[in-house]
């Protein structure tokens, strides 16, 4: 398992250049592919020697800097927020934060596209670990229950995965061998599960 920590450290650190390469021009760049990952048929990520992510989910597609990826917030309901550590992605397999960020900038651009206000979300404009170091301030508890409601939107197996994942803190390998299936089908029920979530909640 290729953790986030460890990815991070074999590329360069693209977060404070001044101009993010659009999504055909950073694959064009000859920079190498040092990680991707098919997230299902129509999802994929590339992470580039340069520093930048390439995230495509069917046509649409953005690009941002790997080292953009740290902390986390979750908002639920446009009421209810989750703080997640940097810490708490680091020693993780390195696409689950990096899945989070794609969906998040691609729900951004798609958001201003419906208001006709086509503008290219980057962190350069607008930084998101900066925001969530401000909404760290205001919510530093995650509730149990809250979180269980979060998790009642998956399915009965991708809910028990992501439980022992993200709550009770064990590792793929050790899932695996709790439910008796390989480490890869636990990464599938995680990888579906988050977009199940996000998918249901908005």
């Amino acid at each position: 398992m290729l953790t986030l920590r460890e990815l991070k450290h074999a590329v360069e650190n693209a977060a404070f250049t001044d101009r993010v390469p659009t999504y055909r021009a950073l694959r064009e760049s000859g920079s190498p592919i040092v990680a991707k990952e098919m997230v299902d048929a129509q999802s994929r990520i590339d992470v580039y020697q340069n520093g930048f992510v390439a995230y495509r989910v069917g046509r649409h597609s953005t690009v941002f800097p790997l080292h953009a990826c740290c902390a986390y917030v979750y908002e639920f309901n446009q009421k209810d927020h989750f703080h997640f550590e940097d810490d708490f992605f680091e020693n993780k397999n390195w696409y689950f934060r990096v899945m989070l960020e794609g969906e998040d900038r691609i729900a951004k651009n798609e958001d201003w596209c419906n208001e006709r206000k086509c503008i290219s979300y980057s962190a350069v404009a607008e930084d998101w670990s900066e925001m969530a170091q401000e909404d760290m301030m205001l919510h530093e508890l995650i509730c149990q229950e809250e979180v269980e409601k979060l998790l009642s939107f998956s399915t009965e197996k991708q809910r028990m995965v992501m439980k022992k994942y993200y709550m009770e803190q064990m590792q793929e390998d050790e899932i695996a061998e709790e439910l008796g299936v390989t480490q890869q089908a636990v990464s599938d029920m995680l990888r579906k599960g988050i977009r199940r979530v996000r998918r249901k909640v908005g």
